[in-house]
């Protein structure tokens, strides 16, 4: 039975008798071990999210209620310049591999800072997948982030940054695990580049890309000894109670190599900012022709030569986008701060913080060959609109989506933040002609500044920094991964001390 839209009135009836709750089970919960003999700092922590959401849709339903969306244990280790982090996962009841990996700073100076890492951790390519979720503006990342760039894979980078300059790249392994049903793993080379021609204590701007070529290697026997690869690409609708795919999402069979660049640009004043990426992502296909046409000689209706047999299969690119705008307004609180080491926008965490936050997203998983038709009964497209058994159609609709989200966020002091926000999003999908309006209403309560309070300690020269870090003890931590103790400004010779 098709619904119909929620008048104002009881929309925001339901955004205050309805909630998206992620509550910390531990505000503190950090165990911390200093051995200054040795250079030595370890600690552990853990963290559990739980949200509840309401959704209303106008023909397929999406589930609205509640789920421990995230709970974690967390670990690390600093020996001199060695940084060793693990941190694992155990929401919606499985377990899971979130981050393990090693961090050497092997250089720093006036003109910048040089470290390599190894291990599982995200690619370099993409500002809004780089971005912790305790930095996030948003209760979720942009759903073309989520089809279109990577996520975490087993790697290695190298990354030099100063005031001005940001650069990450390094390769990647297809699989952690190497659990490809046959074949050897595929690879990739991912990279971020950043340009800051402002970049003070006041203001930021940064214009930059990301970059990464991906080889798909391992997959399925088809027959004959064929290997036959696949790329799934998929996002949920911008919310983790109900994390459904199927609106957003898309098989590419025969993938081999696949293109994407991300140009990004972020703009930070004290009380405004304002980001934003387009993704645009190629992907090529291969396949062992010869092999298969072989393969059916001999039944009733064989190909009689490998390319009539090519003109009845056809094989195409497949070409996909998208991107969003952020802005965000800060109304109370302190200055929004950035980031040197990551190339990022920091969270608000201050007490009494509010700010005012939009986004506009596209996600445009289709590309549909001119005159091709889709009949819904055989889900099936047919070229230049014709029903034939031959050739085969290479249409692809993963679905488009627009979406604009509004919301307020709040922050109580540095560890608990409220987000509340509503989102409506267009659908079109041929699989699903019936769903085009989607309405979402969240409120999310979520710990921040776990590792860091983000209160300037101490300010002076490079030498002073270090210093009074080494009297008080203290860890440099300011996010869940470890960060600078300092911030170089090479004009000044000047740092910034940060943490506990």
């Amino acid at each position: 039975m098709k619904k119909y839209i929620l008048l104002p009135a009881m929309m925001v009836a339901a955004m205050l008798s309805t909630t998206a709750v992620k509550a910390q089970e531990d505000v503190n919960p950090l165990l911390k071990y200093v051995n200054k003999e040795n250079n030595l700092k370890a600690s552990i922590g853990g963290r559990m999210f739980a949200d509840v959401a309401y959704y209303h849709t106008e023909w397929t339903p999406m589930k609205s209620g509640a789920a421990i969306t995230d709970a974690r244990i967390h670990a690390s280790l600093t020996y001199g310049k060695l940084f060793i982090y693990a941190d694992f996962g155990f929401g919606n009841g499985e377990f899971s591999q979130k981050n393990l990996f090693a961090q050497y700073t092997f250089k720093e100076s006036l003109k910048g800072i040089h470290l390599v890492k190894a291990g599982y951790y995200n690619e370099p390519s993409s500002m809004s997948m780089m971005t912790s979720s305790y930095n996030y503006h948003f209760i979720s990342r942009p759903s073309v982030s989520q089809a279109l760039d990577p996520g975490r894979s087993l790697g290695a980078t190298y990354k030099f940054f100063n005031r001005h300059f940001f650069a990450d790249q390094g390769i990647f392994s297809q699989l952690k695990y190497n659990e490809q049903e046959e074949g050897y793993q595929g690879f990739s080379l991912s990279g971020r580049w950043l340009w800051k021609p402002i970049n003070d204590n006041n203001i930021t701007l940064q214009f930059g890309t990301g970059l990464r070529y991906q080889r798909i290697n391992g997959g399925e026997v088809y027959q004959d000894g064929v290997y036959k690869t696949n790329m799934h690409v998929a996002a949920n609708m911008q919310t983790y109670v109900d994390e459904t795919t199927k609106f957003l999402s898309c098989d590419l069979p025969w993938a081999k190599d696949a293109f994407t660049i991300s140009p990004e640009f972020l703009f930070k004043s004290d009380r405004v900012f304002a980001r934003g990426e387009f993704i645009w992502k190629k992907v090529w296909k291969d396949r062992d022709d010869q092999t298969l046409f072989e393969s059916q000689l001999g039944g009733q209706q064989s190909w009689t030569n490998v390319e009539g047999w090519r003109s009845g299969n056809k094989l195409r690119p497949t070409i996909m986008n998208g991107g969003y705008v952020e802005f965000g307004y800060l109304l109370c609180g302190k200055a929004y701060t950035y980031d040197d080491e990551y190339g990022l926008l920091k969270g608000m965490g201050d007490k009494g913080g509010l700010e005012l936050v939009a986004r506009y997203s596209c996600t445009n998983l289709t590309d549909i060959t001119d005159g091709d038709i889709f009949l819904i009964g055989n889900h099936k497209f047919y070229p230049n609109g014709k029903v034939v058994d031959y050739p085969y159609s290479s249409s692809i609709d993963g679905g488009t989506m627009h979406s604009v989200t509004l919301g307020l966020n709040y922050s109580f002091n540095q560890y608990i933040k409220i987000m509340g926000e509503y989102q409506y999003a267009n659908l079109s999908n041929v699989y699903f002609p019936d769903d085009e309006n989607f309405h979402q209403l969240q409120l999310r309560v979520t710990p921040i500044g776990i590792y860091a309070n983000g209160k300037t300690l101490k300010s002076g020269t490079k030498k002073q920094c270090e210093k009074y870090c080494r009297t008080k003890e203290i860890t440099p931590e300011e996010r869940v991964r470890k960060a600078r103790s300092f911030i170089l400004n090479p004009k000044q010779n000047k740092g910034e001390v940060t943490g506990k």
